[in-house]
């Protein structure tokens, strides 16, 4: 049975604590059983985020359950997943996070028409309590006012 083409899951708490500044998709590197545990909807990556190893970008802390039909020890649960970028790609977020001190973390898991399983990336900030107030008083006024424009 093949699944179909689209969001896997997102997470939705990026929308509320996080000021988006780039946006970006990028492959995994992942081994047979993920591919299917995450098509089977077992795992989990509400506290991953990413992390630069030398000159390459991995998500960590992205759990993975164990497949139903496959031996898998423990360890390989919550290994660092090399995210497959484009040189410039990489660049590009290494100078966002180290002049304007960016967050990069994943916004949803997609799978694509071809059956390959791809991360969202957002780069950004975390909002405080108060930037969180002023960020949904500011949408609210913006939605006001294409309201009056219409």
């Amino acid at each position: 049975m093949a699944s179909k083409p689209g969001i896997i899951t997102s997470n939705k708490r990026i929308q509320h604590n996080f000021r988006t500044v780039e946006r970006l998709q990028a492959g995994m590197e992942l081994r047979g059983w993920e591919v299917k545990a995450i098509r089977s909807h077992t795992f989990s990556f509400g506290d991953s985020y990413c992390r630069f190893y030398g000159h390459e970008l991995f998500l960590v802390q992205m759990s993975i359950g164990p497949y139903a039909f496959a031996d898998v020890p423990d360890s390989e649960l919550k290994r660092r997943r090399r995210l497959l970028l484009h040189r410039h790609e990489l660049t590009r977020l290494a100078t966002l996070i180290s002049q304007q001190g960016l967050t990069v973390v994943p916004a949803a898991l997609v799978l694509t028409d071809g059956g390959l399983i791809k991360v969202d990336l957002v780069a950004g900030k975390f909002l405080t309590t108060k930037g969180s107030r002023e960020e949904s008083e500011r949408k609210r006024v913006d939605r006001e006012i294409r309201g009056y424009m219409r």
